[in-house]
């Protein structure tokens, strides 16, 4: 259902952006097509549990050799975290001194720590890929489909 409210509410304040004198498409296209992605998947989910089918459960392991006995740890924590993480991610982005690159390289940073171990060598390469991937995304964004992210 919360897939479905956010869908809707990126539909909404996307139809308000105002169109591009230079982009056919305008701003408004990238985040009413990923509304529209996540309203199907969300609908997709509704019917899936109105039917009586499980969202969560597999017959079989991707990893070869895990046992279905062995199971899974579940930790809802995790990802109330991650979900926390994704509300502050876009809010940061929605504020006018904070750029597309930090804010990326440190939502990707934080991901990445809330969802495995702490040890030192792994957070040091948590941090290198954020970044290089903030760096990525930033170029990805810039030289290839010409958006201004500042």
């Amino acid at each position: 259902m919360l897939v479905l409210v956010v869908a809707a509410v990126t539909w909404r304040e996307a139809r308000l952006l105002p169109p591009a004198p230079y982009d056919p498409l305008g701003p408004k296209a990238f985040p009413i097509g990923v509304s529209v992605a996540l309203a199907a998947l969300g609908l997709a989910m509704l019917v899936r549990l109105l039917i009586g089918r499980s969202l969560g459960r597999t017959a079989t392991s991707m990893v070869v050799g895990l046992e279905a006995a062995a199971g899974q740890a579940r930790r809802p924590w995790t990802a109330a975290g991650t979900l926390l993480l994704a509300f502050g991610y876009a809010g940061a982005l929605s504020i006018r001194g904070v750029g597309f690159l930090p804010a990326t390289a440190v939502y990707l940073f934080l991901s990445g720590v809330l969802l495995g171990p702490l040890a030192g060598r792994r957070v040091a390469a948590v941090a290198a890929f954020a970044v290089a991937a903030a760096v990525m995304l930033d170029l990805l964004f810039r030289v290839l489909f010409r958006l201004d992210l500042t």
